[in-house]
């Protein structure tokens, strides 16, 4: 089974494809992670990738494309995957498409985490990183056990660079002008399953589960 979560920022993807990649046993594939490391690197690559997330900038499908290529490999196709991040517009997701047949396979479901803008604000509101390891949390749905400190490294948590209002206020934007026409790409494939993503982690899974009826 091979499947994309897809929602606006804040919106839970990466919890929800963390709990999905686990209880069918799938490789989480999360490009935008992927991205930040690569960006953290002191090369011309990774300075130019830091600029355009730092900015609320889309990375440019030229670059999706290689890191898709470089990940999809025939052990990740055989095992089943689960992809976070990407795609995040149409030419992106009919690239996979593509990709995908030549290899004689492809996306059954892509999952929509649905919300409104006040949600997307309010949760995105509580989100932090640890400066260390890199885990991510969220003070509303997702909270570190004591004092805004990281469970793992005890570090105080942080707001991440690419989450200022304006790079928010960017991001969004980008969102609803590219990726939205991506879910109507799929629907009327009648692939998408849409969920209303402001409820609790725990009622989302319990529906995107059933939904998808495995």
């Amino acid at each position: 089974m091979n499947l994309i979560v897809s929602g606006p920022q804040g919106s839970g993807k990466g919890t929800q494809a963390a709990l999905l990649a686990q209880k069918y046993g799938l490789v989480h594939l999360e490009t935008g992670q992927m991205f930040r490391e690569i960006a953290e690197r002191e090369t011309a690559f990774g300075r130019e990738i830091a600029n355009w997330i730092n900015k609320g900038i889309q990375v440019p499908n030229r670059v999706v494309f290689r890191l898709l290529k470089k990940i999809l490999t025939n052990e990740t196709i055989k095992r089943g995957f689960i992809l976070d991040g990407t795609p995040r517009n149409t030419s992106q997701l009919k690239w996979l498409d593509k990709e995908l047949a030549e290899r004689s396979t492809k996306i059954d479901y892509l999952i929509y985490l649905k919300m409104t803008k006040p949600g997307i604000v309010k949760r995105l509101s509580g989100r932090r990183v640890c400066p260390k390891c890199g885990r991510n949390y969220n003070l509303l749905t997702m909270p570190p056990k004591k004092d805004e400190l990281c469970d793992d490294c005890h570090r105080k948590l942080v707001i991440r660079e690419d989450e200022t209002p304006q790079a928010i206020a960017t991001r969004l934007n980008l969102y609803y002008r590219r990726t939205a026409p991506m879910i109507e790409y799929y629907k009327e494939k009648n692939k998408v399953v849409e969920i209303n993503g402001e409820q609790s982690v725990e009622a989302v899974f319990r529906e995107i589960v059933e939904r998808i009826g495995l």
